[in-house]
């Protein structure tokens, strides 16, 4: 299993980098292995919210089916994920910090199938894609 967690600061409001990473049509915009998100439940994203992302997999895709798992407004969301070639969990939190927000980002994530061989390769790839994911947070929400 492939453990990651990297932090970022934004200068910004704690309650609009919560909204953002709250919208989970977001995530095609700072996720640049995920092609589409599209959510399948109506209202705001709360625990059971449903989502499905296509996710880039070096030169195929794959169709993760999501679910929110933890919400609470102006704090935290986790969710879980599971598709033919990984299943992965995150959790995203956000906390006041100074004049903006420090924006956590930590999950694990389990290949599945042949992609298990690849394992080692694709844990340097991960952490590298989440330092890469919190800096296109700041850098949309700093423009």
């Amino acid at each position: 299993m492939i453990r990651i967690k990297e932090s970022i600061e934004i200068s910004r409001p704690l309650a609009q980098v919560s909204a953002f990473m709250a919208d989970l049509n977001n995530i095609p915009k700072w996720q640049a292995e995920v092609v589409t998100s599209t959510v399948t439940t109506t209202g705001p994203t709360r625990v059971g919210t449903l989502f499905t992302e296509k996710v880039k997999m070096g030169p195929m895709q794959t169709t993760a089916h999501c679910e929110v798992t933890e919400f609470v407004s102006d704090k935290l969301m986790a969710f879980t994920a599971k598709s033919s070639a990984i299943s992965y969990e995150g959790r995203v939190l956000v906390e006041a910090s100074g004049n903006g927000t420090k924006l956590t980002m930590q999950g694990s994530v389990q290949p599945r199938g042949l992609w298990r061989l690849l394992e080692f390769m694709l844990a340097g790839e991960f952490k590298k894609g989440i330092k890469g994911e919190l800096t296109a947070v700041k850098s949309i929400l700093e423009k």
